[in-house]
């Protein structure tokens, strides 16, 4: 079970971007300028006794906008923030929950000037 997957098409189908265009998944790009990367983080150890997992993911926004780069992260996280008993796509992962791990971090301009930000979540989900 890859849980980046199920974000990726999550937030293709609530309009921030296309997989393989403009979101990409476990990689970083350098062209299009304006991209949602979503990378898998590791996690805590998972319960023996219990069939749940606790991975956590990154996402990465990086934008030619610091303003148009902002307000995509904050959608993001308005979309999986707090998300509670669900799948995010039919037949997907279950999720217990999605929850922040850290808050938006600005991590400044790269080397074409396009914005970064991220921000880490963690999850527990079905096994």
């Amino acid at each position: 079970m890859n849980i980046i997957d199920d974000v990726g098409e999550y937030l293709e189908d609530e309009s921030i971007g296309t997989v393989g265009t403009d979101i990409f998944l476990s990689k970083t790009v350098d062209s299009p300028d304006n991209v949602v990367v979503i990378l898998d983080t590791g996690g805590a150890k998972p319960d023996m006794y219990i069939p749940t997992g606790l991975p956590d993911f990154q996402v990465y926004v990086r934008n030619k906008s610091y303003t148009t780069g902002k307000a995509k992260i904050d959608a993001i996280v308005d979309l999986l923030h707090q998300q509670a008993n669900v799948e995010l796509i039919d037949g997907g992962a279950y999720f217990y929950y999605i929850m922040l791990a850290t808050e938006v971090l600005f991590i400044g301009r790269d080397d074409k000037g396009r914005s970064e930000f991220s921000v880490n979540f963690n999850t527990k989900v079905r096994r």
